[in-house]
């Protein structure tokens, strides 16, 4: 397991996150990928579609 710190980044009226590259990579995730955001308790799961 690897953590990662980043930051939440203002996008118009939206907030986003930027995923570090070693992240990107791991999981195959490419600018334009669906994902679904997941609550679990006190964690968001990202999952690609």
């Amino acid at each position: 397991m690897a953590i990662f710190k980043t930051k939440l980044i203002k996008w118009g009226n939206s907030v986003g996150v930027v995923l570090p590259k070693p992240i990107r990579d791991t999981f195959n995730f490419e600018a334009g990928d669906e994902v679904e955001l997941i609550d679990k308790e006190h964690y968001v799961i990202i999952k690609k579609e």
